[in-house]
């Protein structure tokens, strides 16, 4: 046995997983960011005469709304050395099973790679339901033979021939009962499936804890591995299939929605079922880090507990729940103060939901302060609850959120209020958003299952930072581990690029692309951008398309092609992303533009956090800095929580991020991110600008100011924004009010600064249609009044410092202090001010005087932008977050020859802008490099041959029938077995009623005043009396007639057995010539609806006897 040490921690290793919507871990994980209900109707078929959407009796399902696998089970059982003929009639959770355990093991990288199998085990999360297998073994031998009998009590004229004919196409129409089978029909032989195939040879057994079966059994694989006993664990749950009488069951319960799933929605009014698997592969962490695994999270513990005595088998119990979590944080010895991410069991109901959220307070405690802290969410919201898998699917999602540092949403459209969330740490996380952390421990997330029967877990996991600090220009945040990240794969927008040496080039290559998409629909629209990415893109003719999918692109190729086709197009710009230049020359120089305050926005660059780590790193980085001394991170207010907050807490967030701490904080790091971001993608620079507090990006990015390294960096940060509070805590700030204005003429801004004698000030001179004035509130409000009369535009600015003004001279020259500890020279870049509309000089003290200069001085960006443009600037990119600045040049040179390009605005996504600028570029001939795009995602190259594609498709897989095997007759084999019972009957027979279907089953009252009037009886009763039927008729009666209907099949069931006997001893019934009634009669009415009564809880049966008798229920028996 190895040497184990006293850690504890477990690494995730390998995952694989397979839910509604969700064919594998990748598309599962994208359908969570992406917000996808998996949620749907089953087909018609699936519940049958069993739905009733009305119904809430025993034996009907109302809803049929559930997460289903459908045509995703796919399974070759070939692939697997198994028989194809041991599948069918089999338990689907054994070869879906399989088939995840054995990707889980490719996604961990042990396909080809060798490990002791000797000491690799597997246990399951399984629970046993009513399964395909267990169905397929009843329907060939009880149901079948039960079948035949009742066929011959109701029609002992059968000839044996007929019955077996009979026997043999109802077994024929199920899958056989064969040996093969067997194993499927044995619940832990699962696990030993998978042993057997995979060559697994430590323990393998399935735990069976209800919701909670996934987290039992991977606390189960833990001890395996702290034990020693093993080296590698197998970890999961499976529910592949949920049948309608699974479903009802949950029905009876009243536990189903009619509609949707929405935990802790003000509308939750019960939960829905899902399917799914999903597996783990776990190593001890030590182990892991030694045989260089890619680590998605490390486990640091599974908390259980039992309600105990509680009211119900059923019913939650809150200290059963919180006895589970303590336990965990106890033994892990973790504080659940640093969780920030809680996996709730979340099912929908009601009652089960307040119990979990008293749960958690009681554990975490009541809200510190004003802002929330941990997300809450549940997967269940997207995909059902798939009971036994449930816990490895929220177990999943939660590693894939430490992995990708995301916080995945949930699907919740109101936040039910009587769970009083704003007085929790808690908020319901409903969008996508970063995980950005600054704190020294790392990111942390809890998940909860409670199962039935009141069994109850907690697992604890938590971010794996063990390889140390990248690399990058600024070695923030991403250690190594960051080079085998996986993000998304299939992102809401790609960038397709083609090129040619002559527009019919062009065309050619952008009509064989149409083709291939025609031919092969399976081809990714990730994997064809790559591709594109990948030729030679160097020629002159270039387009540039940007598409949401497949077809959106097909769409604007043929719209490409229709505008190509005029001779006259040698360029091309739609506003639906489609870019296009012939010959392409050179275009002059390019410039970075930094905006400053003012430019930030709530949610900047969220969704490029997501698809670019080195993005988030930089909002990790702005956390940690004011780590300690801040009282909320920064990141509280550029990514403010989606709920949990009063209208007055919201309000205090969005104030305090135009607040100057955190305002100029905000903007420096996303001007930062894109700038690296930017280089990542090969852009290139001759000069860069800062727009007022934007200098303070220039000045880094630009080279001439000289951090050495993460930790200086931090100490620039902390300085200059301790310099701010000092001149807060002065309160020697001029304050007052700033008047963004447009649409007026220059002389009329001259004329009226002049008329308020240095009252009012213009501060910044940013285009021939905006400028921006300060003074009090009192002259600010008067001048707008006179502006507006003049036909200008005026719009309040949500600032009050006199910045860009002579009144902050005095403090601007306090500022100095800050500067003069930094390390200024020339930079690599050249760097202009928009205090001198010059360059930055190379002297460090002058450097110094310069950048103070610009906190008392107007920002001259016009003329700078002029300056710029006469130098031979034609390509403006403005590097931060808005379009401000870009709208400026825009104005500025009008009708010139020029490009301004944001790489960032709020119309559209930050994705999206960013593909949008690379197009621009590409098309104008400068060199960018695509790499950055498919960096670490799961993209592969596509055959652009039309012939090698159209003989390369692929057969699918074949799908696994995850339904239940119904018995039924083929249509032809009905009507001859018809034609048979037909041919017995006499031809003068009078037995057939006047009106067929009138036969009136009555209640047990009314049946016994009938008895006792004979007369009344024989005029009720639609059958012939002794004297219009021979006596060797009556056994051949039911035969003869077609089936009688019920009209209230309800009411059969008042009629027994019991009552049949009484019937049969009444001798007046066999005596009396004056009511010629027989028992026969009665019984064949009494046994004809229990007869009925059987078949809707039999559906097989049904079918049989529908397809026999056209006209079904009523049938006679004959003793």
């Amino acid at each position: 046995m190895n040497k184990i040490g006293s850690s504890t921690n477990i690494a995730i290793i390998g995952m694989s997983a397979l839910f509604p919507g969700a064919k594998n871990l990748c598309a599962y994980w994208e359908n969570i960011l992406n917000k996808v209900d998996a949620v749907e109707d089953a087909p018609d078929e699936w519940a049958g005469a069993y739905f009733d959407p009305n119904s809430t009796e025993s034996g009907r399902i109302y809803t049929r709304k559930g997460g289903f696998l459908g045509k995703l089970a796919e399974f070759n059982p070939v692939e697997f050395g198994i028989m194809p003929n041991s599948v069918d009639g089999g338990d689907p959770d054994h070869f879906l099973s399989l088939k995840l355990a054995r990707d889980a093991i490719a996604d961990a990288g042990y396909t080809d790679k060798p490990f002791n199998r000797e000491k690799t085990g597997i246990i399951l999360g399984r629970g046993t339901y009513i399964n395909r297998g267990f169905v397929t073994a009843l329907q060939q031998s009880m149901i079948v033979d039960q079948t035949l009998n009742l066929l011959c009590q109701l029609h002992p004229t059968l000839d044996q021939d007929t019955l077996n004919s009979i026997r043999q196409e109802l077994k024929s129409s199920v899958p056989p009962l064969a040996a093969e089978i067997i194993p499927t029909l044995v619940p832990n032989v699962v696990t030993g499936r998978i042993a057997n195939r995979l060559d697994l040879m430590g323990p393998n057994y399935v735990a069976d804890a209800a919701c909670s079966s996934s987290l039992i059994a991977v606390e189960l694989a833990m001890n395996e591995l702290i034990s020693g006993r093993c080296d590698m664990m197998l970890a999961g749950g499976v529910q592949a299939a949920t049948p309608a009488p699974i479903h009802m069951l949950f029905c009876l319960l009243g536990a189903l929605s009619h509609g949707k799933i929405r935990p802790f929605d003000t509308s939750g009014a019960g939960t829905l079922l899902g399917e799914g698997v999903g597996f783990l592969i776990l190593k001890r962490l030590e182990d892991a880090e030694r045989d260089g695994d890619r680590i998605y999270a490390v486990l640091k513990g599974v908390g259980t507990s039992s309600d105990g005595k509680a009211l119900g088998l059923l019913a939650p119990r809150l200290e059963g729940e919180v006895l589970a979590l303590q336990r965990a944080y106890e033994n892990s010895g973790i504080d659940p103060d640093t969780i920030g991410l809680i996996e709730a069991h979340g099912t929908g109901i009601p009652l089960g939901e307040q119990t979990e959220m008293q749960t958690l307070n009681h554990v975490f405690g009541q809200r510190q302060g004003n802002f929330p802290r941990c997300a809450l969410g549940s997967v269940k919201s997207m995909i059902g609850h798939c009971i036994p898998a449930a816990g490895v699917a929220s177990l999943i999602k939660t590693a894939l959120a430490l992995y990708h540092k995301v916080l995945p949403p949930m699907l919740c459209d109101e936040v039910n209020p009587a769970l009083e969330i704003e007085k929790t740490p808690f908020y319901i996380n409903t969008e996508a958003r970063p995980w950005i952390h600054g704190e020294q421990t790392p990111r942390r997330a809890g998940i909860n299952a409670f199962g039935f029967g009141g069994i109850n877990a907690h697992a604890i996991l938590e971010e794996y930072r063990g390889w140390g600090l990248g690399t990058g220009d600024w070695g923030l945040g991403e250690n190594s581990q960051s080079e085998i990240e996986q993000p998304i794969t299939n992102w809401s927008t790609e960038l397709l690029i083609f090129s040619g040496d002559s527009k019919q080039d062009l065309i050619a290559s952008i009509n064989n692309i149409q083709q291939i998409l025609q031919i092969d629909e399976s081809i990714s629209l990730a994997n064809l951008a790559y591709t594109l990415s990948e030729a030679n893109t160097q020629h002159s003719h270039r387009l540039a398309v940007i598409a949401k999918n497949v077809p959106e692109l097909q769409t604007k190729l043929k719209q490409a092609l229709e505008k190509l086709a005029d001779p006259k197009c040698t360029k091309l710009q739609t506003r639906s992303g489609i870019y296009y230049t012939a010959n392409i020359k050179k275009s002059g120089k390019t410039a970075f533009l930094f905006p400053g305050e003012g430019s930030q926005y709530p949610n900047m660059l969220a969704d490029l956090c997501l698809y670019f780590p080195k993005v988030r790193a930089w909002f990790d980085f702005s956390d940690e800095t004011f780590a300690g001394i801040w009282e909320n991170p920064p990141s509280r207010f550029i990514f403010p929580f989606p709920t949990g907050l009063t209208q007055e807490e919201q309000k205090l967030g969005e104030n305090q991020l135009y607040a100057m701490d955190v305002a100029t904080e905000a903007v420096f790091t996303a001007g930062m991110a894109l700038d690296e971001l930017l280089h990542d993608f090969g852009i290139k620079c001759d000069v860069m600008v800062g727009h007022s507090t934007g200098e303070h990006t220039a000045l880094l990015a630009s080279g001439v100011s000289r951090v050495k390294g993460k930790k200086q960096l931090i100490e620039m940060k902390r300085l200059l924004n301790q310099s701010y509070k000092d001149l807060e805590a002065t309160n020697s700030v001029p304050k007052g009010a700033l008047l963004s204005v447009g649409a007026i003429e220059p002389d009329f801004i001259k004329t009226l600064l002049n008329a308020y004698s240095g009252r009012l000030h213009l501060a910044m001179d940013n285009c021939p249609n905006q400028v921006v004035l300060f003074g009090s509130m009192g002259d600010i409000d008067e001048a707008a009044n006179q502006i507006k009369e003049a036909g200008g535009i005026c719009m309040h600015l949500p600032f009050d410092r006199a910045t860009h003004t002579p009144l902050f001279e005095e403090m601007a020259s306090a500022l100095r202090s800050y500067y003069e500890k930094l390390d200024m020279s020339a930079g690599h870049t050249s760097l202009y001010s928009c205090a001198t509309c010059s360059e930055f000089p190379s002297d460090p003290e002058t450097i110094r005087d310069v950048a103070i200069k610009q906190w008392s001085s107007r920002v001259r960006f016009r003329e700078t932008i002029e300056n710029l443009y006469d130098e031979g600037v034609r390509t403006f990119i403005e590097v931060g977050p808005s379009s401000n600045l870009t709208g400026f040049v825009d104005d500025i040179l009008r009708n010139r020859n020029y490009v301004a390009i944001p790489s960032n605005t709020q119309r559209k996504s930050g994705l999206e802008q960013i593909q949008l600028l690379l197009a621009r570029l590409f098309v104008m001939g400068k060199e960018i490099d695509l790499a950055p795009l498919y960096k670490n995602r799961q993209v592969t190259s596509v055959n652009l041959d039309v012939t090698t594609v159209q003989n390369g498709i692929k057969k699918p897989s074949p799908i696994l029938d995850l339904t239940l095997p119904i018995m039924q007759l083929r249509p032809e084999f009905a009507q001859s077995i018809q034609e048979k019972f037909h041919s017995h009957q006499p031809a003068d027979s009078h037995f057939a009623p006047e009106k067929p279907n009138s036969l009136t089953v009555l209640p047990s009252v009314e049946r016994e005043e009938i008895l006792s009037s004979p007369r009344e009886a024989k005029e009720i009763l639609p059958f012939p009396s002794r004297g219009e039927v021979e006596p060797a008729e009556i056994q051949t009666m039911a035969l003869n007639q077609p089936l009688q209907t019920f009209e209230n099949s309800r009411v059969s069931s008042e009629v027994s057995l019991e009552e049949v006997r009484k019937i049969d001893a009444q001798e007046s019934f066999a005596t009396s010539s004056e009511t010629p009634v027989f028992s026969d009669d009665i019984r064949l009415a009494v046994v004809s609806a229990h007869f009925d009564l059987m078949q809707e809880f039999l559906a097989s049966q049904g079918r049989v006897m529908t397809s026999l008798f056209p006209n079904p229920t009523d049938n006679n028996g004959s003793e």
